[in-house]
C-alpha cells in the first residue's frame, strides 16, 4: 500500500494533497520503474475518499506528463530520458 495520508481538515483540497504526495513519492524514488499505482476507484476505496478526488489528482498528474492511463486504468512507473514518469509499461512481444 502506498504511504498516503490525506488531511480532510486542511485548507488544501484533498486532490491537491494526493497529487503532491504521489509526485513526492516519484521524486523520492519510493515509486520506481515498473511499480504500479492503483486505479482511481481502488485508491479512492483505500483512502476513504470519493473516486473523483483520485481522478482529479490523476488528471493533474497526467496533464503534467507524469502519468498516462491505460485501457484497464492501471498505471505503472517507468524511466525515460527526462527522469521518472508514471506511464504504462512497454508492451512485451
Amino acid at each position: 500500500m502506498l504511504p498516503l495520508h490525506l488531511q480532510p481538515q486542511s485548507h488544501v483540497p484533498l486532490y491537491i494533497q494526493l497529487r503532491d504526495q504521489l509526485r513526492a513519492l516519484v521524486h523520492a524514488g519510493d515509486l520506481r520503474p515498473g511499480d504500479r499505482i492503483p486505479a482511481s476507484r481502488e485508491l479512492a476505496t483505500m483512502l476513504g475518499v470519493h473516486r473523483t478526488t483520485v481522478a482529479n489528482a490523476y488528471a493533474e498528474l497526467e496533464s503534467e506528463g507524469l502519468i498516462q492511463g491505460t485501457w484497464d486504468a492501471v498505471r505503472s512507473l517507468r524511466e525515460n530520458g527526462n527522469g521518472l514518469k508514471i506511464t504504462p509499461p512497454a508492451p512485451q512481444f
